[in-house]
């Protein structure tokens, strides 16, 4: 039952924005009652949230293993930033998701967040990035990459945008606008997306929509 609400959660969400989203929404979609939702959620918050927090342990397995080949810890953490700007924008359901609090608040080795820190620490002991507090440099990561996000899902942009901003972020660090120039540059290969778990769901989600 748990996967079915999920499941209608998503179906939902590929057709409105989040905060147009309703708990009646749901138990129309999942041909559920109401009492039946509310056996599994307190509220339609915790349904998304989770939701996010599944993705933030899907996602960062497929990316990680070819970006930790980029021996510079700052071209991997730009080349992160641009692709999830380039999925979650392609994608909506993705970056709906990406938007919401659980997916930068949860920590771990493993998560979207835990990559962050670990790229840019490593920046900084290569001389990089300014030395500063990491919870200061994760800031001006997701801030931008959050903001950015929402502007490409809701209004046109240049095809450049994604680089553009990337490319301050990186001056904000400290980096050295050359290098940072050239971090931008470097190729997004296409992913290798799973059938199975959320982003299964959501990649055949998206399909029905097109």
């Amino acid at each position: 039952m748990q996967a079915r609400l999920f499941s209608a959660a998503l179906t939902v969400l590929s057709k409105k924005q989040l905060h147009e989203i309703s708990v009646t929404d749901l138990i129309l979609e999942g041909n559920v009652s109401r009492g039946t939702f509310y056996n599994y959620f307190d509220a339609l918050s915790q349904v998304f949230l989770a939701l996010s927090a599944r993705l933030d342990a899907e996602l960062p397995a497929l990316v990680d293993p070819w970006i930790v080949r980029i021996p510079d810890a700052a071209t991997r953490l730009a080349t992160g930033t641009r692709l999830i700007l380039q999925v979650g924008s392609n994608i909506p359901i993705f970056g709906k998701l990406m938007m919401q609090g659980g997916w930068s608040a949860v920590r771990g080795p493993s998560t979207f967040m835990g990559f962050v820190q670990r790229d840019i620490n490593a920046a900084m002991a290569q001389g990089t990035f300014d030395v500063m507090p990491t919870s200061l440099a994760v800031n001006l990561v997701i801030g931008p990459l959050l903001g950015g996000l929402q502007t490409m899902l809701l209004e046109p942009t240049g095809p450049d945008y994604a680089q553009q901003l990337t490319l301050r972020m990186l001056l904000s660090l400290g980096m050295a606008r050359a290098a940072a120039a050239q971090a931008i540059q470097v190729p997004i290969p296409a992913l290798d997306w799973p059938s199975d778990g959320v982003v299964g769901e959501i990649l055949r989600c998206s399909a029905g929509r097109r």
